[in-house]
Order: C-alpha cells, then structure tokens, then sequence
C-alpha cells in the first residue's frame, strides 16, 4: 500500500511541475506543438494517476485508505490538473485564432489528410540573381542556374533561354541580346557565357585577392572575428568549387589569418596550440583553427551585446552625430545627410547648402573630406580622387571659394586639420580664446581680422582668416583648418576655461603652424595654436556698411581682411605670443574716433565700434567673453599614481638616433694633439636655423645682459673671466673681419648662471641655442639629440657599491674637450666685449657647446670613442669608461690599492689620448690619495704641454699645478641628477665609506601654503635607489591627497592639511642620521643571493631588493639595495591585484639589479605576502582574466614561479613602504635597512649542520660514509672536523679509529647527487601538498615527519630469504638502520572523513595516509616504469618475488608474492601471472608487479 501512495504523490509532483513548466515557458516556445505535446503528457500522467488510485481502492480495505487521505491527494491533484489544462487549451486556442490553420481535422477527406503532412512553414520563393557580367558574381549565378533551371528536365530549351536571357543585364545581357529565342540557340547561348566568364585564372586571382587582402582586426570584435572566418571559409570553398585542391593549405592559410588576428586573439590562439599536449609537436588543422575562432567570438559575443544595443539606440536618436562602431557594420546605404538610401556625394539637399554649412557638417559628423564616406579620415581615404577646381585633396563639394560673394553668407576657410608638434612648455600656460552669449547691444564691435596665409603638408600656402587678439596668451586654429592644411597634431592636454564658473572645453591637441603675410611677402613666422573645435562664430556678426569706413580709402590703407564687413568664419585665432611680431608703428582713428586702423605686417587691421546696416535694429547680439586655457598640471599629477603600462626595457635606437650614431661615425676626425672633431649632427642638409636675422635678436639680448651686468659689478668680473677663460683656452676665437657669413651664421644668446653649490667655477655661461629667430627656427630645433648612452645612475651607484675602495672623479670641462669641425662654428657664433664703449664683437665657439640638444650625446660618444680607439692599450681602464661614467663624474673602485694605483694611471693616460683630463680624485683609502698626489701632478704638467696655450699662460698654469694639487679633494662628494639644488640630497662620507643624506630645508616664510609650494618640495626629494622609500611614499601620498581635496594650485591648504604637512617637513632632517654603507661586502670567493620583497595596501605598493653575501667562513651580511614604491591608483583596485602590481615592480628590479651585479638566476628569490599572488603565478596566465594574464605573463617572463616564496606580513620589509613611515619612524626601523631575521639564518650554518649531524650519529649510530654536495656550511663542517681532530689528540684518536669518511661531489655537478636529490624532491612535494596552509604544533609535526620516515624506509630493495619457499621477507632501507623492518601503528583510514569531524590526532593521522598514498603510488609507478619500459626484460620466472601494486592498503605496508604460474598469450608472451603471497593465491597482470632485483650469489 506505501508503494502506491508514494506513485501518487510522485504523480501528483509531477503534474504540478508540468503546470509551473509552463507558466515559465518563453513565449517563442509556445508553439501548436510545443502545447499540443505537452498536453498529451499530462493526459498520460492523469491516466496513470487515476489507474494507481482504482487499483489501490480495489486491493485495500477503506478504511486503510482513508487514514492515508489518498482522497486529499487525489482532490488536490485534480484541481492541479484542471487548472494545468485549461491553462494550456487557452494558450494553444490564442495561438489558433493569430495563425491560419494549416492542417484539416481528423475528418477531413483522403486530400486534406495528405496536406497534413505538409510543414506549417511556408518556404519563401528560390530567385535566381541577376548576372551583369562581374566575374566576381559568376560562380553564384552559374551554380543556381545549373541546379534550376539547366538540369530542369520538365523546361524545355527555350523555357531555358528565355530565363537565362530575363537574369542577364549589363555586359553579359549584350553578348546574346540579338540571339532569338529557338531551343537550337540555348546551348550556344550557354556556351558563350561559359567561354567568356568561366575564367578559371581570372577567379582564381579575385578569389586569393580577396583571402589575403582582409583587414587586420585592431581590437576584439565578434562580428570582425565571424567576417574573417566567415571570408576565409568562403574563399576556401570557392576555391574548391573551382576544383582547386586546398586539402594541403591549412599551414598557410593558418599563417595567413593568425596575422589579421587582434594581438589578444592570436595570443590566445598561440596558447591554446601550445597546451594541447596530444599534439604540441603537430601542425594545427584549419578545422582547430576554426574551431577556436567560433569559441571565441562565441565569447566575445556575450560581452558586446550591450555595447551594440547602446549604439543602436544612439543611431536612431542622432542620426547627424552617428559613430561608427566595429561591432554595428550596416550593409545598408543611408545618407548621413538626410538618411535616405544614397551616398552623401549625391544628397541634393546637402548640395544645396552653402560651402560653410557643407564643410561644417563634414567636420562636425567626422566624415572623410576626399570621399565623403564614413569611418575614415582624409588621411586614411584610398580613393585616388581630387577636388575638380583646385586638384587638392578633398571632395569638389567642399572646395573652399576664398571669393567672398556680396551676399551675406560669406566665403569659407575653414576645413578638417590637424596638428602639429610644438615645443609646449610645461609652465603653466594660459590662453585667451572668445566665446558667445546673447545680450541686448545696439552697437557692434568690430574686431581686428586678417587674411594670412598658412603653409600646408605639402609645403603650399593657402589662405585662411585670422583674428587678431592680444588678450589672448597663446594661439589657436580650428580643427576643420587643421584638417585642411594637413598639419600633424601633437597631443597634449590644454582646458580652456572661462571667466566666471563656466565649463571648461578640452583641447587635445596642438600643431606647429607656419603664416606667411598676403601683404608683406618678405615676413613668415612660425607659431604654435591649440586645436579646438570653434574658435567663435561668424564675425563680424552682421554685414558692415562700407559707407562708415570712407576715411580709409582716403589714407590708402591696404587692409588685412579686404572682406572685413562680410561675416564670415574664423579660422585662426593669433594670440599676445604672436600679436608682439606682427604689430608695425602707425594707428589712424576714424573722424569719429570709435574705429581706428592699425598698422601690422598683415596689412592694416580694423577695430572699433561700426554703425551696422540696419542702425535701427536692436535685436540681442553676441557678446565676447575671455576663456583661458592651460596645460593640467593635475592631468600630469595623476600619471603619478596610474597603474603603469608594461614597456620593454631594451634599449632600441630610433630612426633619428640611428641616424645621429651613423653620422657621428661617418664624420668624426681626430688632430694631431689626439682630440676629437665633430661635426653638428643636422637633420636637414640645409638647416632652416640659418640666414634668419638671428645675429640682431642676439645683439638685443646682448644689450640686455650688459645692462644687468653694469648692475652687479661683482658678477660682471666674474662673467668676463669665464669668456676671457674660453678665449685663452682657444674655446672661443674672434670672427674675421672680412667674414662674408655675418648674415647666413647662427647667433646664441647668452646669460650668467651663478651656481653657488659649485666648488670651482660658481658663474657659469649659458648659451641659448633654443631661441628661435625670426622665422620661428631655433638651433636646436634642427639639431638631432642623439641616443641616451651612459648607464642610469642607479645602475652606476650599484657597480660602485661592489668594490672594497671607492674612487671618484671628474672631467674638466667635457664638453669644451671635443671640437666642433671649421664649417658647423659658423652656427654657434656669439656677441662680446669688455666695455659698452667698445663695438660689439662677433665670436665663435669652436668646441661642443653646452646648451645646444646634441651636446651631451657629442661629448659622452667622444668618451666612449676613446675607449674603443686606445682601450687595447688600457684593459682597465677602457671597461670603466664605459660603465662607470654619470655624466662627466667618474664612480669605480677596486679591491686593493695596486689595483687601484693601477686603475688611476690608465684612466688619466688614456683619456688624455683624447684630450680630457681627470680632477677632483677622492677615495675612502687614505694611501691611495697620497699616491695619486704625485700622479696627477705630472700628468696635468704633460697634458698641459700638449694644449694650444700660450707659452706665458702655460707657464702660469704650471706654476698654480706645482704649488697647488687642486685634482686632490678631501670632502664629502654629492651625488645628483641635474643641478637642481635639492631639499633632500645623497652624499658619500668618504671617512665612514658609506652614504648620507643631507637635508636643505628653506625656512619657512609667511607666504600661505599652497599645492604648487608642496609639490615643487616634494619634487626636491632626492632618493634614487628609494633607500627612503618609506618615508618618500608618504610625500606622494600626500599629492594625491591634495588632488583628491580638489584644491587649486595657487590655494591655500586647510588647516588639517597644512598641519599633516608641517608635521612631515619638519620631520625631514632626522633622515640625516641615516647611513647606508657603500661597500656590499662583496669579494671574489662570495656566495651571492638576491631577496626581493613585495607588498601592497590601498595606499601604495612597494618593493625592496637585498643583497645577501656569505663568505668562505659561513658568515652572511644582508645590504639594502635598492626600492621603489608607487601610489595606488584613484580608481578602486582589489588588493590582490595592487599585490600582483607589486609583484610585477619586483620582477624588473629584481632583474635590473641582477644584470647589474652579474647575480645567476638560480640566485633570485622573491617573497610576498600575498597567496593569492602565489597562486596566480603556479598556473599559466591563459587561465586568467586580462588584467591578470597580462602581469603574470610579464612576471614569468622575467622569472620563474618556483624563484616565488610566500613570507608573513610582519616578516615583510616591503610592508613599510607599502604604507609608509614617517622619517622618525624609519630612522631606528632594523626590518626596512637590514631585511628580516631570517635572511641571516635561512641556509643552515656549520654549526646548525654540526649539531644535526651529531643529532644523526646519536640516532643511528657511527656514519662510516658520507655524500653531500659542496654547499658553504658542509665545506665548513668538514674544514672543524678535521681542525678539531689536530686539536685534541683524544678525540684525534677516535676520529681516526671511527672516522666518517666525507665525499663530496663536483663543483657545479648537482646531477652526482641525482639520486638522493630525486628522493628528497619526490618527499617534499608530497609533503607540501599534504600538509598546504595547516598549522601544526611542534609535537604534531615532529610526530608526522617521524612516521614519514618510517614510510620512506619501509620500502623493499630486495628480499632476505629467496631460497626459503615459505613467505619472503623484504629487505629494506630499516634492516641497516635499526636492523628490522620499520613500521607504523595500524589505524582506521580517515581519508574519506570530513576534516572538520576529526580530532588534532585523527587529523595528522589523515595527513600521513594521504601522504603514503601518493607517495607509494608513484614510487611503484617509477619502479615499473624503469624495470618494464625502459628497455626489453625477459619475462618473470616462475619463483621470482615480485612487489604487487595494490590500493588501500595502510602505511608502510607492502605487499610481496612469488610467481607460482605463467598465462603467455597467443604470442607466447606473459603478460598474467599467478602469485602465492603470505594468506592467499591471487592472479595479476605483469603491469602491476615489479620483480625485485636478487643477487645470483
């Protein structure tokens, strides 16, 4: 009876399912018979509902049935059914009443009933396409025709050619157009077209045309991914259908279409290949291929449907402003214009626009100005189409007619632009630009516009209309004239703000513009204009009467803008920078003095209030409004703390500098003293820089300097000594009179610079070879700047760190020693004289000047020149040259004073070979200084002989070297990038040989504190190797902080800000107790090790590389080496993923440091905290999301996942830069300047090794043979033995009767020890897995390893008693320890227990079971895998005692049987075995045994 009940109730579970099925059910599912099935479902779970319950009340007693209210579930399920029912009867009568039936009932006659077999769809119409001629179309229309209509057999042919005649047009429609219609002319018919279009070479071309000339996907795109594959599939089977065999094309086509591939695409493509391990070592098919592309824009698909339908949306609201988007390709025409189904070349309507409305439509929806199509610029366009009046690139719609006609539309200047590049400044710039708004006037102002004319791409000149404004700072140009002109944009980031509150506009770009004047032919200026939009509307703004500017034509003025009374647009707004070069003398006002002309080199300009056309109007008109713009200095504060993009670090020359490296080396010469001749390194044979009036831009600088100097008397002495020092040195020579080049040579301004922190020459002569002259045209601009060559000056601080002494020096004027050939001095002229009543006189500078763009590369190549042509000479010497030069500062060192002596001597004689000479020698070894006195003494009284002095100043000069050592210097040396005096500074204390920082803090002032006065502090900080980095971070922190509080530059600070800051600065100068040593303690016979730490908190991520030496004695010393730190980004970022940052940080410093340092690879740990990191990196980056892929891959490639350790949070020093400590915090901080604890105990010692060995004897009594390799603490060990045995004569006496006999193996030979390294890897990673992130007690753990180790020696090697037909007893590795076999305390098996049931006991318990069973497993896999494939064995014999692979059987138990009987199969080999072992007779096959190796003796 319970078994029926539970049928009901089942049932009725069902039909409730059913019904709650179906309320669920889309509505595209509910079909006829989709509801007519499921009807007939539920009938039949009814009928059997009702079944069960008759059969029930026919076997069983009432009252049995009524105490199972079998009637409340038959009512229940009733109602369930009927409501299931008529729910589905309504759906399907709905369905009924929409769609036409199409099926006749069951009474229908024997007619009807066969058309109810027929499919409820109705199948649309087969049209055979039309066929113009296109060979292209061809193939389709042949394939249809034949299937339709040629092998139709009920048409006959002239049913046939009357349809082929009806589907031709065009070409193909003439060739048989005057063919009659007779059933002879078909098959001529069809034979010509087949003769004329079927050609087989011709398609073959178009179609292989098509397969590779497919675009290359930008970025990921489902619908771009499905073109291609769905283009590739298509060529592929035309190619078939033309009986190509392309079986054999997968390789190339694969190679082929890989390339069109997005990058993420083909990356993942390349790994997919790569992890199938079935056939790493095959080529992939086109079907994998194809497999993997339908995946992934599957993919793709889910995540751009939003994206699609966003665009959509837009489309249809904004017609006139639609985008194209990848994704949302439409193969429908439709005018951008007026949107009907033809292209914008033929609108009517957009004809019939003006040429204004035309180009501003154009610009305005970013359509091609060649072309007029879309998704393209001008610049892209492949149509090889010109306007039809002036053959320029653009449509012959948009052809600007610079006419202006007499009605008021005006002419048009304005076309699509772009920008070129511009020296911008970074100081804050600001720009004055116009806007509108409407306000009542009854005047209008007039303002000041011209016609200029700018230089294009090309090098032509067109005209375009300028406004004139001096209220402006910089200048500006629309972006439709950018686009016109064709000019290249450079970006940079400029808001334009208004007065007031009004919103800023963002200009992105700016170009490099060149005008020339339609009145002065003879002026052209070179300016820099930011690239906007609009710059203002039409102006004037209404038609001017000519009649109110009669008095002009009276003083015959040839006016700027002829057409200034006709509105029309701006094209170029020409700001203060320009408007002081334009103005010429001369302004005539009008007689009623509201409008003047003025006088400039664009002809004379109009402004002023004008009497308008209609005088009585008095309708609201545009007012002007000042914006500004500038450069985002907060723009540039955020790239301080945004994620950084990943960059190759390998230095690769650029076109330019390869150019400048190959022009050095094609041109360079030395003379007969040995120096260098260089020529200036142009990038145009005929440099723009000259012949434009820059000697009289010089001579007004000149003017002014002189009259500064007659100021300050003092500093007018001391900068007439450094130009009179340059003459006597023959660094500057006097021009010649008779000199024809005064016109065509370059001429450098010049002014003092006073550099207190310097000891020798505290006023020091700049030149200024960036003033542009009077074409825009500086020096420097036609200079190329060459390739950075020196090392980075960490990079030079860390080589110097490895030598026991440290040496330092400088070159005397590095730039001055390198000269610049006869021809190129005529570029660096300058102005001088003595007094102002004498002429001015015209010099040239003969060396490599110090402020032209090529200088620095000139001089460092001419030093590493040296090193190349004279370094064979000076082996040591040559090699520092080369690494250990900061500029013109000398950092190096040695390990002995010989050495350095040695090092000295050829450093001087070699570079003096090229005409430099060394000073300022300072090192922390007192002997060497002293040794080096006398050196330098005689070399500078040799190196002087040599110079092209006169003979009473080399006299004079001899005398202060002999009476003074002025290349000694004893005082701390400063170590800096540039000559910004810093606020925090590094120096080296030569006596403590170690580095400090010095600490310039200006006091501080009642001026407020504002963001610009912080950050200029903070960008004074100076820690290049981060050794700061905790207390540095938290200055930068502190900008972002500033940013975030939205404060102003020039805006004082709140109190709680001002109070952080204070607190901070005043904390700076306890950083001056902080000393780093120089020395890393490195020698010859040092073991070196690499530890890299990484963290990451919201604030910032960090890391922080170690040094760790041990020497031949075991001792180990951890050094700081260099940290960096930067700040979390705004945006919110997981803290996984700022570790992961963190982590990618340490890879590159770690391998920058390790390059460096020449450290081997297997030498570099790196530690974090993070075991989400760790985890990242254990598996391949394709597993991840991009953003982690990405870092991971960059990570893997620079190291190895096995080189990654995890270390606790308060273990990890990168922690304190993470966060940040202020400067008292970090001065006594031991974690953060000498690493963690463990870095100095982490490989044991030869003591710890002594005491675990003494730990072993005790155990396991007298060890007579020992094997190890040749790590320091063995050596060590091995070493006291011996010291001790000649110590002590007792125990020298026990040694010798007990003595342990130590080998060790080669030197770098680790595969000697191969076996007992295999053993120990095998544990371990067993080890690790089981135990994985569990805590246990030192008891727990103890006891764990203990039964391990039973484990481990409980394994059979052989067996003791062969000959004894009883049970075998195994030999194993505990017989020779303890003399028995090892074993473990029997238990239950927990493996299959939930952990959180289990006691601490039961817990390790489970451990151990899981360890033995992976071990055991894999060790009997090894067995086997040597004895049975390795090579041919014979087969078992009868008697052999073999070792059985069983599962489930308990730790340290084996089980062993003897071969009693062969089963050989039909080729007479034995591939089962029945074996006897200690309780029964078992058979096995011979892959699950391992026969055990039995000595024949």
């Amino acid at each position: 009876m319970e078994g029926k009940i539970n049928i009901l109730k089942d049932l009725q579970t069902v039909i409730q399912k059913a019904l709650t099925n179906f309320k669920k059910s889309p509505k595209e599912r509910l079909s006829v018979e989709y509801i007519q099935t499921r009807l007939e479902l539920l009938e039949n779970d009814w009928s059997s509902f009702k079944n069960t319950k008759t059969q029930l009340y026919g076997q069983y007693k009432i009252e049995d049935i009524v105490s199972q209210k079998v009637a409340d579930i038959y009512d229940s399920t009733e109602d369930i059914y009927i409501t299931c029912k008529c729910l589905m009867k309504s759906t399907l009568n709905k369905i009924n009443i929409n769609e036409p039936q199409m099926q006749n009932n069951s009474c229908n006659n024997s007619t009807n009933s066969s058309k109810s077999s027929h499919s409820f769809v109705k199948l649309p119409k087969i049209t055979i396409p039309t066929f113009s001629g296109k060979y292209s179309e061809w193939t389709t229309f042949h394939d249809l025709f034949i299937s339709l209509v040629h092998n139709n057999k009920s048409l006959d042919n002239v049913q046939k050619l009357h349809y082929l005649k009806s589907h031709l047009t065009g070409e193909a429609e003439q060739l048989i157009r005057h063919t009659p219609i007779t059933d002879a002319n078909y098959s001529e018919c069809w034979s010509h077209l087949e003769k004329r279009y079927a050609n087989k070479k011709y398609l073959t071309n178009c179609i292989l045309k098509r397969l590779f000339g497919q675009k290359r996907l930008i970025v990921e795109s489902a619908t771009s991914l499905k073109e291609l594959l769905d283009t590739t599939s298509d060529c592929l089977s035309a190619l078939k259908n033309l009986n190509i065999d392309v079986s054999t094309w997968d390789v190339i086509i694969i190679h082929i279409v890989t390339f069109k591939l997005d990058n993420e695409t083909r990356k993942q493509w390349e790994l997919s290949i790569s992890n199938d391990s079935n056939s790493s070592n095959e080529l992939p098919t086109f079907d994998q291929f194809k497999t993997f592309i339908e995946g992934r824009f599957r993919a793709l698909e889910c995540i751009e449907p939003r994206k699609v339908m966003a665009h959509q949306v837009n489309h249809s609201s904004h017609i006139h402003n639609s985008k194209a988007m990848l994704a949302t390709k439409s193969s429908n025409i439709r005018c951008e214009y007026c949107s009907e189904p033809h292209k914008l070349c033929f609108c009517k309507q957009f004809a019939k626009q003006s040429t204004d409305g035309r180009r501003e439509f154009v610009a305005k929806n970013k359509i091609c100005f060649n072309c007029l199509g879309g998704n393209h610029t001008v610049y892209d366009c492949k149509k090889q189409t010109f306007c039809r009046v002036c053959k320029k690139r653009h449509h012959s719609l948009l052809h600007p007619n610079r006419e202006p006609p007499a009605d008021s539309d005006g002419h048009d200047v304005t076309a699509k632009s772009t920008v070129d590049n511009t020296s911008a400044s970074t100081s804050d710039q600001i720009v004055a630009c116009l806007s509108t708004r409407q306000t009542p006037k009854p005047k209008q102002v007039l303002l000041a516009t011209a016609l200029i004319k700018a230089e294009n791409r090309l090098g032509d000149f067109q005209t375009i209309r300028a406004l004139l404004d001096q209220g402006s700072q910089a200048c500006f140009i629309t972006e439709a004239a950018t686009q016109f002109l064709r000019l290249k944009k450079i970006p940079v980031r400029g808001i334009v703000s208004g007065l007031g509150h009004e919103r800023p506009t963002i200009s992105k770009y700016m170009v490099n513009l060149t005008i020339k004047s339609t009145v002065d032919h003879a002026f052209q200026l070179n300016l820099n204009a930011y690239v906007l939009n609009k710059i203002t509307s039409y102006l004037p703004e209404r038609s001017v009467s000519t009649s109110s500017i009669d008095w002009i034509n009276l003083n015959n003025l040839c006016l700027a803008d002829p057409y200034f009374g006709t509105p029309n647009k701006i094209d170029v707004l020409l700001g203060a920078d320009a408007y002081c070069c334009i103005m010429k003398e001369g302004i005539v006002k009008s007689p009623s003095c509201n409008l003047m002309a003025q006088n400039t080199t664009l002809g004379w300009v109009l402004s002023g209030v004008v009497s308008t056309s209609n005088e009585s109007s008095n309708l609201p008109t545009n007012n002007i409004s000042v914006h500004c713009a500038q450069f985002n200095e907060d723009h540039l504060l955020k790239k301080f703390w945004e994620l950084e993009e990943q960059t190759s670090t390998k230095k690769i020359f650029s076109p330019e500098e390869q150019k400048c490296e190959e022009l050095y080396t094609k041109t360079t010469k030395r003379d007969d003293t040995g120096r260098y001749i260089v020529h200036l390194p142009f990038r145009d044979d005929d440099p723009a820089c000259k012949a434009a009036g820059s000697r009289d831009i010089a001579e007004i600088r000149f003017k002014s300097l002189e009259k500064r100097l007659d100021k300050n008397i003092d500093l007018k002495q001391k900068y007439t000594e450094v130009i009179n020092e340059y003459l006597h040195l023959g660094h500057l020579r006097a021009v010649k009179k008779e000199d024809d080049k005064r016109y065509e040579a370059v001429y450098l301004p010049h002014h003092a610079i006073i550099r207190e922190d310097k000891t020798t020459t505290k006023v020091r002569v700049v030149f200024n070879a960036s003033e542009k002259n009077k074409k825009g045209v500086s020096l420097n601009d036609t200079l190329m700047v060459g390739p950075t060559l020196q090392a980075d000056l960490r990079h030079t601080i860390l080589r110097w760190r490895v030598h026991a002494i440290g040496i330092v020096a400088d070159i005397i004027k590095m730039y001055r020693q390198v000269r610049v050939t006869d021809e190129d001095t005529v570029y660096q002229r300058i102005l001088w004289r003595d007094d102002p009543k004498q002429p001015i006189g015209d010099y040239e500078l003969v060396t490599v000047t110090f402020g032209t763009a090529s200088a620095p590369y000139q001089a460092v190549r001419t030093l590493h020149q040296v090193a190349y042509d004279e370094g064979d000479k000076y082996p040591l010497a040559a090699a520092k040259v080369l690494n250990s030069f900061y500029m013109d500062d000398l950092m190096t060192g040695s390990n002995s004073i010989e050495e350095g002596v040695e090092i000295c001597k050829q450093m001087i004689e070699l570079l003096g070979k090229g005409g430099f000479a060394l000073q300022k020698w300072n090192s922390n070894n007192q002997q060497l200084l002293d040794r080096l006195s006398s050196i330098c003494r005689i070399e500078e009284v040799q190196q002087l002989d040599q110079t092209q002095l006169k003979e009473e100043n080399k006299d004079k000069v001899k005398q202060d070297i002999i009476g003074n050592d002025r290349k000694i210097v004893e005082k701390d040396i400063e170590i800096k990038l540039d000559s910004t005096i810093k606020i925090l500074g590094l120096t080296w204390n030569r006596r403590e040989d170690c580095f400090q920082y010095s600490v310039n803090l200006p006091p501080l002032t009642t001026a407020p504190v504002t963001k610009r006065s912080i950050v200029s502090d903070i960008a004074r900080l100076f820690d290049p190797l981060g050794w700061l980095a905790p207390s540095v971070v938290v200055a930068k922190m502190f900008i972002q902080k500033l940013w975030l509080a939205g404060v102003s530059w020039d805006e004082e600070l709140t109190t709680n800000l001002k109070t952080e800051w204070s607190t901070y600065r005043g904390e700076l100068i306890l950083l001056t107790k902080i000393q780093v040593p120089r020395w890393l303690s490195i020698s010859s016979n040092n073991d070196l090790e690499l530890h890299g730490f990484s963290d990451a908190s919201k604030a910032a991520y960090s890391a922080v590389v170690y040094l760790r030496t041990i020497d031949t004695n075991g001792n180990v010393k951890v050094s700081l080496l260099v940290a960096k730190t930067r700040v979390a980004p705004i945006k919110q970022i997981s803290i996984p993923r700022l570790e992961l940052c963190g982590a990618v940080l340490l890879s590159k410093v770690l391998v920058e440091s390790a390059e460096v340092l020449n450290i081997p690879e297997t030498k570099i740990f790196a530690w974090t905290d993070s075991t989400v990191v760790l985890s990242w990196l254990s598996s391949h980056p394709s597993r991840w999301i991009t953003f982690v892929a990405n870092r991971t891959s960059e990570i893997l490639s620079n190291m190895s996942s096995t080189q990654w350790f995890h270390v606790s949070t308060k273990h990890n020093p990168a922690d304190c830069a993470s966060r940040g400590l202020l400067p008292s915090s970090l001065v006594y901080n031991e974690l953060w300047f000498i690493g963690p604890c463990f870095l100095k105990n982490k490989v044991m010692s030869t003591q710890a090794f002594l005491a675990a060995f003494r730990r072993f004897v005790s155990r396991r009594g007298h060890c007579a043979k020992l094997w190890s390799d040749n790590g320091t603490n063995f050596i060590g060990a091995s070493r006291e033995l011996q010291e001790l045995a000649s110590i002590q004569p007792a125990i020298a006496e026990y040694l010798e009767a007990n003595n342990t006999e130590w080998h060790f193996i080669p030197p770098h030979a680790p595969n000697f020890g191969g076996l007992w390294e295999a053993g120990v890897k095998s544990t371990k990673f067993h080890l690790k897995r089981v135990i994985g992130d569990s805590t246990l007690t030192y008891e727990e753990l103890t006891t764990f390893l203990n039964q391990v180790e039973a484990c481990l020696n409980s394994r059979p090697i052989s067996v003791i008693n062969f000959t004894d037909p009883g049970e075998p007893l195994p030999l194993t590795p505990g017989h020779f320890l303890i003399g028995e076999p090892l074993i473990n305390v029997p238990d239950r098996n927990y493996e299959s227990s939930n952990v959180n049931c289990l006691t601490r006991w039961q817990f390790v318990q489970r451990m151990l079971q899981s360890f033995w069973k992976r071990w055991s497993h894999e060790y009997l896999s090894n067995l086997m895998n040597r004895y049975k494939w390795a090579s041919k064995v014979p087969e078992p014999n009868i008697g052999d005692v073999v070792l059985i692979k069983e599962d489930d059987l308990p730790p340290s138990r084996w089980l062993l049987g003897r071969v009693v009987e062969k089963h050989p199969g039909a080729d007479n080999v034995t591939r089962v075995v029945t074996l006897r072992t200690k309780s029964s007779v078992i058979k096995r096959p011979t892959s699950k045994i391992c026969i055990l190796p039995i000595s024949d003796q």
